[in-house]
């Protein structure tokens, strides 16, 4: 009788709904984090994997612990001493008093957002609505937590499983197909725009839930895809004598077919999924699924399952560590996890960071044709003022990173690399600084970074390229144009000076007298001239 008062009660708190709200928006796993949630089990069977997974990530995030409330099981102190023999140091560890009939978080726990409420931008929880398969006190825990944290709060009015859904933060929400069958009396455009509205994504699209795979019933999403970044998807494989093999490389082609927000395919890494202890692989949905995609990323921590068979858990690491350089990379055992049909990932949620800040940066990685000057583009997301933001980059074997401001103009931020040479390699990252918070992309830098290098052997047609413009005179008083061999056309101008510093940013056009005579002193400087045909940089000498 005292389970449900009490229960009654958290739901009674004064319920803040999402009825101001004029802007959403909803985080990647991968982004910046406050904190993971864990449901503690109760079972001798998880109780040590849950520990295990609050012990590797009390260092990268806060821990927040949902404990049954109930008067037998009120005091923590037996979980406390629990998690100290799994040499579990719990004093970053919260308890939360909550009701769940299952541990199976990423299926029914919140979804947390940023929406405008009032003036400000703030984190709300929306309730994914799970009440197909009768779990009432796990359909309730939004609502609770959302009481207990006093946090903005919203319904769904659709059902579906948080763990049948990826999201790239962006354009693309991937959906598995179950949840059609999950909203019978809507039609597909009825879910898709519900969808899109919840999500404030672009694209919604359907993918098949593998059925003879393992699993079980409410296989979802995460047992065979992953977003790890903006731009990649991890994708399981499996041989080609499985009964899903056809449905897993179908999975392939559509993600495929469609590109992500910069306009480029994503790019998939196929991950293989790996065999029981015997070799044998799930040719039925009540099997056990081994996924390497059923991962926690957790800020710059990646935690991922291990199943006991050799081969494929080093080929799993070995595979995360390619993609994910400078993350740190923990394994767990997970093997009796998937026997009942539940992973890393389907135990745990993620709670983003209290003020959003983000980074959207189309990555520079591999082979870049030759140019002795990079420009890198991009934005920044934030709840607050953008104090400023930084490039670090470092050329073939420097020690040390070199720092320079990046320009926030519009419509696209900015810094530039200047002095390449052919061959070059470059690593670079960024951080973002607004007044309450700060992050840097990637997640794991400067461990980890983004890395190019320069074409050995196509700097001649970029040589051609900068010598279809010239600045005259050069040097000169501040009053020059822009030459070009065509006819008059189109041009964006950036100035910056010796300090790296954006002097102007404008549209011209080529061959027409530009005065900047009482802007520019004396001194030297780089103009940088984008057309529809490419980029290119030039030295300017004001003598005045």
């Amino acid at each position: 009788m005292l389970r449900y008062t009490l229960l009654t009660a958290l739901l009674i708190i004064t319920q803040i709904t999402l009825v101001a709200q004029l802007a959403i928006t909803i985080p990647c796993e991968f982004e910046t984090s406050e904190k993971l949630l864990l449901t503690w089990p109760y079972n001798s069977t998880f109780d040590t994997t849950t520990a295990k997974i609050a012990g590797v990530a009390n260092e990268y995030a806060d821990i927040d612990i949902i404990y049954n409330p109930d008067s037998t099981m009120f005091d923590t102190t037996q979980i406390r001493s629990f998690l100290q023999i799994m040499s579990c140091d719990s004093s970053n560890i919260s308890f939360v008093p909550a009701y769940t009939n299952t541990n199976l978080l990423r299926q029914y726990s919140p979804i947390t957002g940023y929406g405008v409420f009032t003036d400000t931008l703030e984190r709300y929880l929306g309730n994914p609505g799970f009440d197909n398969y009768s779990r009432p006190v796990d359909d309730s825990l939004t609502q609770q937590l959302a009481n207990y944290w006093s946090y903005n709060y919203t319904d769904y009015s659709i059902n579906f499983e948080y763990s049948n859904i990826q999201y790239d933060g962006l354009r693309y929400l991937f959906v598995g197909d179950r949840i059609l069958s999950e909203n019978d009396t809507l039609s597909e455009n009825d879910i898709r725009f519900a969808l899109n509205s919840y999500f404030n994504s672009g694209e919604v699209l359907f993918l098949p839930n593998p059925e003879q795979s393992g699993g079980g019933s409410l296989n979802g999403l995460e047992n065979y895809m992953k977003l790890i970044d903006f731009e990649t998807i991890l994708l399981s494989s499996i041989p080609d004598s499985l009964p899903d093999y056809t449905t897993i490389e179908g999975i392939y082609d559509e993600l495929s077919s469609v590109v992500n927000y910069y306009g480029r395919p994503f790019n998939i890494v196929r991950i293989p999924s790996a065999p029981q202890s015997n070799g044998r692989f799930a040719i039925e949905e009540s099997g056990a699924n081994l996924s390497y995609t059923n991962s926690i990323i957790i800020n710059d921590l990646v935690i991922i399952p291990s199943y006991g068979v050799p081969y494929f858990d080093s080929l799993a690491l070995e595979i995360y560590g390619e993609t994910m350089p400078g993350y740190k990379i923990e394994m767990i055992d997970a093997s009796l996890l998937a026997q009942y049909h539940s992973g890393l990932h389907t135990i745990t949620n993620i709670i983003p960071q209290r003020s959003l800040l983000r980074i959207l940066h189309e990555k520079i990685t591999g082979l870049q044709p030759y140019s002795h000057f990079v420009k890198i583009n991009c934005l920044c997301e934030a709840g607050n003022q953008v104090d400023n933001m930084w490039l670090y980059y470092k050329v073939n074997d420097d020690t040390a990173f070199t720092k320079k401001e990046i320009h926030l103009v519009c419509p696209m931020h900015f810094a530039v690399i200047e002095k390449l040479n052919p061959g070059d390699t470059v690593s670079y990252y960024i951080e973002a600084n607004s007044t309450q918070t700060q992050i840097f992309y990637p997640l794991s830098a400067p461990e980890g970074n983004f890395t190019f290098w320069m074409d050995v052997v196509s700097d001649e047609s970029e040589t051609i390229f900068g010598q279809k413009y010239s600045i005259v005179p050069n040097p000169g008083n501040g009053i020059f144009t822009i030459k070009s061999s065509n006819l008059s056309h189109k041009i964006e101008v950036s100035i910056i000076n010796s300090n790296g510093q954006l002097v102007k940013s404008f549209a011209g056009r080529t061959n027409e007298l530009i005065n900047l005579q009482a802007l520019l002193s004396a001194g030297y400087y780089t103009i940088i001239v984008k057309s529809d045909e490419g980029m290119t940089s030039h030295k300017l000498i004001i003598n005045n």
